[in-house]
């Protein structure tokens, strides 16, 4: 059975979900309480920057980002920042950007929190807040103005669905008009209320090809920096056809896991992933790891009977393993992305 090792010291970065609390509606969701399970409850300020500081001391980890639910809903956010950022290589938080006023901008410049990554879905206000479920499409444009013009790091983060896959193109370009260079580009993972809404969520494979070749355009053309931010299975993204984006594969598969410790202190092994390895309140990192690694971790890196032989596997893994549990009930399955046969 496949072995996974755990990151180099100062390796891999650690997500920590501040809270489960979010007050936007998005279908591609992938929180499990977004698909009706108890959402957890935030630890105080206090407990949780500690618990963060003991896990990257037992870890070996140096990154941390911060994510949700949505983090600016915490009044005491300020004081996690703060709690954490003498202790970090690197500080960066995934939000929905909405809230990020002119003192907040100043505020995590001062920290270097880096890069900010708000989420435009479309560039048309209508269709974004259509797909957000709530009224944030100019208070999100207004906020990234205010990062790129105060020199925050920054980052455009969209998640390609059936419904988003038609305004890629144009997030592009409203990402470049607002002097934003870098955009993350996400696939539809099929896990919380992703998996809820089924198969007709998912992106076609005609879809998934026009954005991928959106990106590599405004790679080319524009210089933008465009990220692959989740794995897709390269049979249906063949990687020569985009020669300027990279690739990766599912990290938890490729034995660097993007560790989550979700807000009452759980940790996963990705943000997509609804299984817990243990709580860390509780116990050791260590006790944690050696348990994974002889169960979930050895289950997650095996490849799925479709793909092999692929050409590809070695590189993508078969794609989202956790979607294809989510999805289709097991890891005997490929990423439901994949193309069939």
């Amino acid at each position: 059975m496949a072995r996974v090792t755990p990151p180099a010291h100062g390796a891999g970065v650690l997500s920590v979900e501040v809270t489960g609390r979010c007050d936007r509606a998005c279908t591609h969701c992938y929180n499990a309480w977004a698909a009706g399970a108890p959402r957890p409850a935030d630890l105080p300020a206090d407990a949780l920057v500690a618990l963060v500081r003991d896990v990257l001391a037992q870890s070996g980890l140096s990154a941390v980002q911060l994510t949700g639910g949505e983090p600016t809903l915490r009044d005491d956010l300020p004081a996690i920042l703060e709690g954490l950022r003498p202790h970090v290589r690197s500080l960066s938080m995934v939000t929905d950007g909405a809230r990020l006023d002119a003192a907040w901008v100043a505020r995590l410049k001062e920290l270097r929190v880096a890069p900010v990554q708000p989420t435009l879905l479309a560039a048309d206000r209508d269709a974004h807040d259509r797909l957000k479920g709530a009224a944030c499409f100019d208070a999100t444009v207004d906020a990234l103005a205010r990062l790129v013009a105060a020199g925050v790091p920054t980052s455009v983060a969209f998640v390609c669905t059936r419904e988003t896959a038609p305004h890629f193109h144009d997030v592009l370009e409203l990402a470049f008009a607002l002097g934003v260079r870098s955009v993350a580009f996400a696939r539809l993972c099929s896990a919380g209320a992703g998996a809820a809404a089924g198969p007709d969520l998912r992106p076609t494979p005609e879809q998934l090809d026009a954005c991928l070749a959106s990106a590599e355009r405004a790679v080319a053309r524009l210089g933008l920096r465009v990220h692959v931010a989740i794995s897709l299975p390269l049979c249906a993204a063949p990687p020569e056809r985009y020669p300027h984006l990279a690739f990766g594969r599912c990290a938890v598969s490729g034995g660097a896991p993007g560790y989550t410790l979700d807000p009452q202190g759980r940790l996963r092994a990705c943000s997509i992933s609804p299984t817990v390895l243990g709580d860390l309140t509780r116990e050791s990192w260590s006790t944690v790891m050696e348990r994974a690694r002889a169960g979930y971790l050895a289950r997650m890196a095996e490849v799925p009977p479709p793909c092999q032989g692929c050409s590809y596997v070695a590189r993508c893994g078969g794609g989202c393993r956790e979607s294809a549990l989510a999805a289709l009930g097991d890891l005997a399955h490929a990423d439901p992305l994949a193309l069939p046969g």
